[in-house]
């Protein structure tokens, strides 16, 4: 072979060489590059809990940087973020993650153990895919700590950090289409997501501070709508005196009242110290302006970053119609005009059935028939509530068949005839037995304790109130352990169920004194004492 020869062989060798590592390379950044389905309740949860913190009613020199973690799953092609949980408190923040947060880190994530249990499909199963912090007029990057805190969440692959400044949200933005010289206009989510390129670099290296890049992602569920619905919730929540958005091991006290079953029924709550004053004096028009009123040119195409296919397209503007019922229903509802907030509400739910997002529609139906409680209209409350269990039914949905079932229990109790009574009692053990089932040990408590309520209150056993009252405490202290993904109300937070279960256990201790059969009454002494508390 001459050299000639062998000099073409070496170079074709080390060509081949050069390309397989540019593959290799490609491979492994667009493994690192995986993009982000981002759902739209998730994203509120952010922009809610960030404006708590930093927004026109708090000079800017107050602002503080507010942090917590991302849950949901991934397959082969996406990562999808189901849900977002904040983790500071009120007080001054940086983004340096301290003991305290892992603590509560290490819960979730025990309770996500349990959580998956229940869920058949692997592919399914929930678990922490990032972190999420917000930069209050800084704009977004990645800080040196904030990579070092990226190496916590990257432990696998896909991991991200997402980063985000409420000044940015909903201004205009020219980008650039991908392979022309062309640019369009978009509205800015207010937020990137990124993550680290080369794990194994080391934190003395030069390229350390620019060693992440961003990720694509889409918001599943974002419209223009979604916008003004979050701030009808904000303005609800002050309204309230609720925080904008509560965080992880935040305490606040409980009503003891039908809403432990429901989200919807605003009533002002006692909040303690957590919670610094200037909440309670944030309006709608503090808040930066977002894209949300009716006249303005807004396509909901423009807050996606790659072109949706036609279907998708149709699906999301049918979605955001529907959204902008919603939205008008709420309106009607807080103007005291329920006759409009139902029709409006109803147009909504028929518009989900036609695209068959079921999860929605019993969404919808359960929020409407508590709207309609909380109004005092009654029969329009069991309509919706019958339609929601008959809809549960068909879709073997547990979770909301036991909410139709505690709905229509609770609502024959409102008649406060006793020859309902017994059915009354029976429905709302249906949902107790639905909840348990579905594993939410929060709603089978709240059941437990409405029953041993009317017991001691209506029915005058003491005895029998006891023994419900027990279960209660035991369902209630499963739940600290095990969360439900659809049971996010603020009552069902694990600090807020450990204090209702002192109340009810305070309250069983002065029954056990109204009991007169001595063996009953050591029973129940019994039962409480066998109970390890999991707080």
């Amino acid at each position: 072979m001459s050299e000639e020869t062998k000099k073409l062989n070496s170079g074709n060798k080390e060509k081949k060489k050069k390309d397989l590592k540019d593959i290799k390379d490609e491979d492994e950044k667009e493994k690192i590059s995986k993009p982000v389905i981002l759902k739209a309740e998730a994203y509120k949860t952010i922009i809610l809990y960030a404006s708590r913190y930093a927004n026109r009613a708090i000079l800017e020199k107050d602002w503080k940087e507010i942090y917590g973690i991302l849950i949901g799953h991934t397959d082969n092609d996406f990562v999808y973020v189901e849900r977002a949980e904040a983790l500071t408190f009120g007080h001054d923040t940086d983004v340096i993650l301290d003991e305290r947060h892992y603590i509560f880190i290490t819960e979730i994530q025990n309770k996500l153990v349990e959580l998956n249990q229940n869920i058949k499909d692997k592919g399914k199963k929930q678990y922490l895919v990032g972190w999420f912090h917000s930069h209050p007029g800084l704009g977004l990057f990645f800080s040196t700590i904030d990579i070092a805190n990226q190496y916590f969440f990257q432990t696998h692959p896909d991991g991200i950090g997402l980063v985000f400044d409420h000044t940015l949200l909903g201004k205009k933005k020219e980008e650039k289409v991908k392979g022309t010289e062309h640019k369009i206009t978009k509205y800015d989510t207010g937020f990137e997501i990124y993550r680290i390129t080369d794990i194994t670099i080391d934190v003395n290296d030069a390229n350390f501070d620019t060693n992440y890049h961003s990720v694509d992602y889409i918001v599943d569920g974002l419209n223009k709508f979604f916008f003004a619905n979050a701030l009808s919730e904000l303005s609800a929540l002050v309204t309230a005196g609720k925080p904008l958005q509560s965080a992880y091991g935040e305490e606040y006290e409980l009503e003891s009242s039908y809403s432990a079953n429901t989200e919807t029924i605003e009533r002002k709550k006692t909040l303690n110290n957590h919670i610094p004053e200037s909440d309670n004096n944030i309006d709608t028009e503090s808040l930066v302006n977002i894209p949300i009123s009716g006249d303005m040119l807004f396509d909901v195409d423009d807050f996606f970053y790659d072109d949706p296919s036609d279907k998708v397209k149709k699906e999301t503007r049918l979605k955001e119609v529907a959204e902008q019922l919603i939205y008008e229903g709420d309106i009607a509802f807080r103007d005291k005009n329920a006759f409009m907030g139902v029709e409006k509400y109803q147009e909504a739910i028929e518009k989900y059935k036609k695209f068959n997002d079921y999860n929605r529609v019993l969404e919808l139906l359960k929020i409407i028939s508590e709207k309609c409680i909380s109004t005092n209209h009654y029969i329009l409350a069991e309509e919706f509530a019958q339609e929601l269990y008959e809809i549960s039914i068909k879709q073997d949905h547990l979770f909301y068949r036991g909410e139709s079932n505690y709905l229509i229990g609770y609502l024959m109790l409102k008649k406060g005839e006793d020859q309902l009574l017994e059915e009354a009692l029976k429905r709302i053990q249906k949902a107790s037995i639905d909840y348990e089932k579905s594993g939410d040990f929060a709603g089978a408590g709240a059941c437990y304790n409405k029953i041993g309520n009317i017991y001691q209150s209506r029915l005058n056993h003491p005895f029998n109130a006891a023994l419900f009252y027990g279960q209660a405490i035991r369902s209630l202290n499963e739940a600290i352990l095990r969360g439900h993904p659809l049971r996010t109300s603020l009552w069902s937070k694990p600090e807020s169920l450990s204090k209702k279960i002192l109340e009810i256990k305070d309250n069983t201790e002065e029954l056990i004194l109204r009991i007169s059969d001595s063996e009953e009454k050591e029973k129940i002494k019994n039962d409480l004492n066998s109970i390890k508390p999991n707080f």
